[in-house]
């Protein structure tokens, strides 16, 4: 007897969004943005500034991705070769649970055929109503330092 097994795979992709109503999330600040999860180049503790310069603070982790909109490597004209920066707010001293916490959901097997890969990190205003948060376990709030830094 032949069997036949057939795969489905889905890309991973990592969600963040800062505001908790329509009306305050119209930027790439405060709005939605989605990552391949590919593109986390690392995570440290401490609150990133937009220029890599880390501050040591005990309830935030900085994760640091591949620009989104990055057309240009760093050598061609005016591209900026900076990550975008995303801190996100955790109880204090549970930056390494959030960290396991996220490599791990990227890790995970997808949830069958119909997952959508999508791994929401932040979304402080999901849902229809305004307030109603839905946390990665261990995240408390969300900062996007410098999304979309290397726009062209």
């Amino acid at each position: 007897m032949n069997s036949y097994t057939q795969e489905t795979y889905t890309d991973k992709w990592l969600y963040f969004r800062v505001g908790t109503a329509a009306a305050n999330e119209d930027d790439e600040a405060t709005g939605s943005n989605m990552y391949p999860a590919a593109n986390l180049l690392g995570m440290c503790s401490g609150t990133s500034a937009a220029d890599g310069t880390v501050t040591d603070d005990d309830n935030a982790l900085s994760l640091f991705l591949k620009p989104i909109r990055k057309t240009q490597t760093a050598e061609v004209q005016d591209a900026d070769a900076n990550p975008d920066v995303i801190v996100l707010a955790c109880g204090q001293y549970k930056q390494r649970v959030v960290m396991n916490n996220i490599i791990a959901a990227i890790n995970s097997p997808n949830n069958g055929p119909y997952s959508d890969g999508i791994i929401v990190i932040a979304d402080m205003g999901a849902g229809d109503e305004a307030g109603t948060e839905n946390l990665l376990q261990g995240v408390t709030g969300v900062t996007i330092v410098s999304a979309l830094a290397a726009a062209d």
